[in-house]
């Protein structure tokens, strides 16, 4: 156990000794000289850390000394030779490539020798790490991105500087060749070069209203255009589509001609370039999902005025489930449309490495803000997607929600809209249809049975009025084939018993419909057939109120019965009736005189 405690100490101290070592020798890059082709450095020069080589090579570029700025280069890749020349040119074009399109952010660049990190989090990986490499910015080729950075440099045993590395110069010429001054730039006077304020240049402030007022007209034109060939198109359903394309396509070729302004005609500078890709991408996203949302809204609503109005024909499950789909597929199309678009815009802004892991960290607190904000908006839009995939509801499904029957006319992203029988439009929002219970008559299958109830009195021929239902419902157009009339007694009480006529029918509305003429013709045929017995009574007891004696001499109150469709008051028996006649006859003879 002792030799092993040994051996593992000993390897415990080589690997740390390694490491040691490993980090004494990476501080900084090893090189034979440095730019011996320029003249003396000026003095008091200080490339001591990041910040100050950064700031130095901006005060230098500030002042046109683009010798004294070459001394902050690199230039191991240029021939000694040749250095004096080239080496001022590439200072003066990577100080218009930092000022026009990668400004520097100073705050962000350690002001250490050693150019570590300190002000950044535990857990991010490179604070407090000593660095021999920071980078400034990226900028895109062609080919490839290239990154400009800056680099720790020892020459013997002389102190380390930083300078712009060598591989960022090889790249400052095809870089100002791509990002420098168009043709365009270099024709204008020196006074509309200058900068007027927030970094913009004069002659940006004056190009940027006429480049949107360009694509403002050509936009307006297609629009104008696009209108006048629907309207006069031989075929419906092309005019229909030119003319809910007129805004996709206006706002399509708004961000093409920002876009081609921005990378051809003019090179503006880095803040006004970051906000016309923006606006491009916005637009392109825009374009694009409201392309899609038209065209498939356009074949939408042919499919609903073709099928619309006989939505709830059994003849159309087929169609009805074409054109569920195609509703979802749209939803699920803006959708992806939406997601993909963004995606694509974060990639071409390179909006991630610009923020950096700042925004990485934020975004649990923007994501929980945001959540909160639009949740009744998102709850909806994701119930909508469930619909879409689970389908509980199609299009042109008969439902029965919240004591109302109606038809499943429209699936939108929060709201399903239901159609009533008289026309009336009930707006539900969709969480309702996945959260709460309701009734699909057309899930399945459309048939439906309904069924008509009749209170009767207790003395009516159920037999009679079986047959009489029988030969209704068979010859009622409505009536589905195949099926037996069935009639029950449910139920009975002290006034009547309960009769329930059951009636079968292919679809909602035919059942409706056939529930109330079977109930109509099950009404005339009992007034037709002369049974007024069949229709409840009220019957009424009569009671006198003095005992008489009856024929088997023992003394009672008489009964009897008053049938009558309408409540009437007891008759009093009197024992006196010739009495209280002449007395009635008297008080009229008395009150006539």
């Amino acid at each position: 156990m002792l030799r092993f405690a040994v051996i593992a100490l000993a390897a415990v101290v080589l690997a740390a000794s390694a490491t040691a070592q490993q980090s004494g020798g990476a501080t900084s890059f090893q090189v034979q000289a440095l730019n011996q082709g320029l003249p003396s450095a000026p003095d008091r020069l200080d490339r001591s850390t990041p910040r100050a080589t950064t700031e130095a090579f901006v005060t230098f570029a500030g002042r046109g000394d683009f010798t004294a700025a070459a001394h902050l280069l690199d230039l191991d890749a240029i021939p000694i030779g040749e250095q004096a020349a080239l080496g001022p040119q590439r200072a003066e074009e990577l100080a218009f490539l930092l000022r026009r399109k990668l400004p520097i952010d100073f705050a962000a660049l350690p002001d250490r020798p050693d150019g570590m990190d300190t002000s950044g989090a535990d857990r991010e990986p490179m604070v407090g790490v000593p660095r021999k490499s920071i980078v400034i910015g990226t900028l895109d080729l062609q080919e490839w991105p290239v990154t400009i950075r800056l680099n720790r440099l020892q020459v013997g045993d002389s102190g380390p500087v930083w300078l712009f590395s060598r591989q960022s110069v090889e790249h400052i010429a095809p870089l100002f060749a791509r990002y420098g001054p168009t043709a365009f730039e270099k024709a204008l006077p020196d006074p509309l070069r200058s900068t007027a304020f927030l970094g913009l240049l004069w002659w940006e402030l004056i190009a940027l209203p006429m480049v949107l007022i360009i694509a403002g007209s050509l936009a307006f034109v297609a629009w104008q255009v696009m209108g006048i060939v629907g309207r006069n198109s031989p075929f419906k359903s092309v005019g229909v589509g030119l003319r809910r394309s007129r805004l996709p396509v206006a706002i399509l070729i708004t961000g093409i001609v920002l876009q081609i302004a921005n990378t051809t005609v003019f090179e503006f500078s880095a803040a006004t370039d970051a906000t016309l890709s923006l606006i491009f991408w916005i637009l392109i996203i825009v374009a694009v999902v409201a392309g899609v949302a038209r065209v498939l809204d356009t074949v939408i609503d042919f499919a609903s005025n073709r099928y619309l109005e006989t939505i709830d024909d059994p003849a159309n499950t087929s169609a009805r489930e074409w054109y569920t789909n195609l509703s979802a597929a749209k939803r699920i199309g803006v959708m992806m449309a939406i997601v993909i678009g963004a995606a694509a815009a974060f990639s071409s802004l390179d909006l991630f490495s610009s923020f950096g892991l700042s925004l990485l960290i934020s975004a649990g607190v923007a994501t929980a803000i945001f959540g909160l904000a639009a949740q009744a908006i998102l709850g909806n839009i994701f119930a909508s997607l469930q619909l879409a995939i689970a389908k509980p509801i199609r299009i042109g499904d008969a439902v029965y929600y919240d004591g109302t029957w109606a038809y499943v006319e429209r699936i939108n992203y929060t709201y399903v809209q239901l159609r009533t029988w008289d026309m009336k439009r009930f707006i539900v929002p969709v969480k309702h249809f996945v959260s709460n219970p309701f009734e699909n008559w057309t899930k399945a299958e459309p048939k439906m049975i309904k069924a008509v109830l009749l209170k009767l009195d207790h003395r009516t021929d159920v037999e009679a009025l079986r047959t009489a239902f029988k030969e209704i419902a068979q010859n009622d157009p409505d009536w589905s084939e195949g099926e037996e009339p069935k009639v029950q007694v449910i139920d009975h009480d002290d006034e009547a018993m309960h009769v329930r006529f059951y009636i079968y029918a292919d679809d909602p509305t035919s059942a409706w419909n056939l529930h109330c003429r079977v109930r109509e013709k099950l009404l005339a045929h009992l007034r037709t057939k002369n049974e007024p017995s069949a229709f409840p009574r009220t019957r009424l007891a009569v009671v006198s109120n003095a005992p008489e004696e009856d024929a088997s001499g023992s003394y009672g109150y008489q009964t009897g019965e008053r049938e009558t469709g309408e409540p009437k008051a007891a008759e009093r028996r009197d024992p006196k009736p010739d009495q209280h006649r002449d007395e009635e006859q008297a008080g009229r003879q008395h009150a006539a005189e």
